[in-house]
């Protein structure tokens, strides 16, 4: 289910050499969601830098693999090799300096808040495991909404890699079948905004004709996580592909994307 790929990312988090560090970051190389920049400064250089036997990290860990983690849209795997590495060649991350980001202003800019050489920065400072886990926090590795769909159909062994779709292409790629009355949703359906995807975790109880308790599992705001007991409400408007419009209230923590979207099914993937 949705809410066991958020505890595997998150808690206790994924295992490395130094313990468990918790995935808990939202990152989009979209400016408008907060770019990339601390993740950019890192990879540029450092996915090329040689340990002693010869071996790049791009070679490490695959060149696909650093792109997707690069833009928000890395596997768990790829993220624990990668930390491993860090971790195993401690004397390179003091080869180049990094930018240590926040979420991109809205002009576009970036926000930095200090330049560094990583070693220096963290593993200097704090245990392996903290420094790693500060480093997600400053937005060097993090997962957007589509990377954390993508790599819940891996997880679950739906898809046996990793495919790139929008959001607004999912009802024509990823789900095609319209779910347009509340009564119909179940777990494991696919909440799609103009600019934003999130699945059904879990259908609690059908609250009246147009409104039913779910629990429900994304990325945004704060990172990979599950939101329970939210109130999904069927509008009657019409969205993408036609689809029947719904939109949300309350929820444990709140979900961070609110507005309307629509719902689809894959064939046979529910719950």
């Amino acid at each position: 289910m949705p809410f066991n790929y958020v505890d595997h990312l998150t808690s206790p988090g994924l295992h490395t050499s130094a313990g468990p560090v918790r995935l808990c970051q939202y990152l989009c190389k979209d400016r408008g969601n907060g770019g990339n920049d601390s993740a950019n400064s890192f990879y540029k250089n450092f996915r090329w830098i040689k340990d002693a036997n010869g071996i790049t990290l791009n070679q490490h860990v695959g060149g696909r693999e650093i792109d997707l983690a690069l833009k928000g849209q890395g596997n768990d795997k790829t993220f624990v090799k990668i930390w491993n590495f860090m971790l195993k060649n401690k004397d390179l991350l003091d080869k180049y300096k990094v930018e240590v980001c926040g979420r991109a202003k809205k002009d576009g800019s970036k926000d930095v808040d200090q330049k560094g050489k990583i070693k220096q920065i963290y593993f200097d400072k704090m245990s392996d495991q903290a420094a790693l886990q500060q480093m997600v926090l400053d937005r060097f590795f993090g997962m957007d909404c589509i990377g954390f769909i993508a790599n819940f159909l891996i997880f679950c062994g739906e898809w046996d890699k990793y495919y790139g779709v929008s959001p607004k292409r999912y009802p024509d790629r990823v789900a095609k079948i319209n779910i347009d009355d509340v009564s119909e949703v179940k777990p494991l359906d696919f909440m799609v905004w103009n600019g934003h995807v999130a699945i059904v975790d879990w259908v609690w109880e059908q609250v009246d004709d147009k409104r039913a308790r779910i629990d429900m599992c994304q990325s945004s705001s704060g990172g990979p996580q599950c939101n329970e007991y939210v109130i999904l409400r069927e509008t009657g408007g019409k969205g993408i592909n036609g689809g029947r419009e719904f939109t949300i209230d309350g929820g444990t923590p709140a979900p961070p994307v609110r507005g309307h979207f629509t719902i689809w099914r894959r064939e046979g993937f529910w719950y």
